[in-house]
């Protein structure tokens, strides 16, 4: 009990020298005044984009994740030495700048969001200097997650894999059902059987690009909070959009299945948003049998080396002998 209690208060104790009471006003006073500049964005933008397109839905978990990540590094943050850095004031006045330039001159809004996250990023280096950056900086570019991108851009990156599922599907299809045969084009699959035909068209809501982006993001989550080498984490990150692709066009396949044996009550409404979420579920046990096997596949030197000491009772000996 003595012990947990003295831990605390070295805690609160490091918090208070980090944070002094001078800190703290400047501190309160710049978020107000963020707050105040961007409360538009945040709205009218963000928040909006949210709640109305489903492809962004999970724009709500992005603050509450960075939020969690910066309690994890509360301890670290203790131990920091905050020193202003003015280097964020350049990044702060060029990204107030990128915001007026997208806001009355552009009339975008993805330059406008992007500038809430580079303001906050200037902000905290003004104030806390690298030494603070060092322990944020991840919980501060995650936020970009949760900027939507450009509409155009979007349907850009959206018609390629709509066309990939289409692809994959047709060819699949006739594997498992006897007598398809099926043909695509561009995102719609001619199909003939005998006794059925018809066409099945892939659209916009099933390329995967929502899968895709909330995967990623939830992926990107995983693998800062897991305890692994540097290299792990970036092989994790970078088979997150193989892994959602992959189960975006099993469930493209189960669904054109679904249509072509005559269950088209299965392939609509609930039983369709049910079979999307089965496969978020595969795709995240995917993901976690993939950190599994990085971590018991493949074993640092220094691990080996602490394995060898335990069964021998000696470290092992790394010199040469003559």
């Amino acid at each position: 009990m003595n012990a947990t209690g003295s831990t605390g208060g070295n805690l609160q104790r490091s918090l208070g020298e980090l944070v002094p009471p001078a800190a703290r006003i400047r501190m309160v006073v710049v978020a107000a005044l963020l707050l105040y500049i961007y409360w538009g964005v945040i709205r009218h933008i963000l928040v909006a984009r949210w709640l109305l397109d489903g492809n962004w839905s999970h724009g709500w978990l992005i603050p509450a994740f960075s939020l969690y990540f910066l309690f994890t590094q509360r301890e670290a943050l203790a131990e920091c030495q905050a020193r202003p850095c003015y280097l964020g004031a350049l990044i702060l006045v060029g990204s107030l700048g990128v915001y007026f330039t997208g806001a009355f001159w552009l009339y975008m809004a993805y330059p406008q969001g992007l500038s809430v996250v580079g303001a906050l990023f200037g902000v905290t280096l003004l104030l806390g200097g690298w030494s603070v950056m060092r322990v944020v900086w991840f919980p501060i570019l995650f936020l970009l997650f949760a900027i939507p991108l450009p509409h155009d851009l979007f349907v850009a990156m959206t018609a390629p894999l709509q066309r990939l599922s289409a692809v994959v599907t047709s060819a699949v299809l006739p594997l498992f059902v006897s007598g398809l045969h099926t043909d695509a084009q561009a995102v719609v699959i001619d199909y003939m059987m005998p006794g059925r035909q018809g066409t099945l068209n892939v659209d916009e809501a099933c390329s995967g690009m929502r899968s895709l982006m909330a995967f990623a993001t939830l992926g990107v989550a995983m693998a800062y909070l897991g305890q692994r080498p540097a290299w792990q984490r970036i092989v994790m990150i970078l088979l997150c959009a193989p892994i959602a692709v992959f189960c975006n066009m099993i469930r493209v396949f189960i669904t054109g299945l679904l249509f072509v044996t005559g269950h088209e009550n299965l392939a609509r409404g609930t039983a369709h948003e049910l079979l999307g979420i089965l496969m978020f579920a595969v795709a995240l046990g995917l993901f976690a049998l993939t950190g599994y096997a990085l971590s018991h596949l493949f074993i640092e030197p220094s691990e080996e080396r602490q394995g060898l000491t335990s069964r021998t009772g000696r470290a092992p000996e790394t010199g040469i002998r003559e």
